[in-house]
């Protein structure tokens, strides 16, 4: 008899819908200005920085979700990710290679670039920790 492989299939409970990603997007808005907020300078930056992008994002699905409601729903699946965990980063980044930097060349040097900048926040970080000790 031949060995037999259980298959377990994840199932997600998650609301994806554009409704809900609106207000999921609107109370993350919400929360990041609320306070108390943080006196670390780059948790503080990282939070009004997300919730801007919260902000744009729930008004531009609102947008999408009037003009092109289709388009709004498959833009809240795609958030929602794969499973129910977020969106799937690596496809993301050959979506941006594709469809905003126009190249892998481009994306490659944007990802450098990053890599650059996070290792400078991380020495700033590191910097501002040491005067506070």
């Amino acid at each position: 008899m031949p060995d037999t492989i259980a298959v377990k299939t994840v199932e997600t409970d998650v609301d994806a819908t554009p409704e809900t990603l609106r207000i999921d997007l609107a109370q993350l808005h919400v929360r990041s200005t609320a306070s108390p907020l943080p006196k670390h300078p780059a948790a503080m930056g990282w939070q009004m920085t997300a919730g801007s992008l919260a902000a744009l994002a729930s008004r531009l699905l609102n947008v999408v979700q009037r003009t092109a409601p289709e388009e709004a729903a498959r833009i809240a699946e795609w958030f929602a990710g794969p499973f129910g965990d977020g969106p799937d980063l690596e496809e993301h980044t050959d979506w941006i290679a594709e469809h905003v930097a126009g190249s892998w060349d481009v994306t490659e040097t944007w990802v450098q670039e990053a890599r650059q900048l996070a290792m400078q926040a991380q020495q700033a970080t590191a910097q501002h920790e040491t005067k506070e000790n």
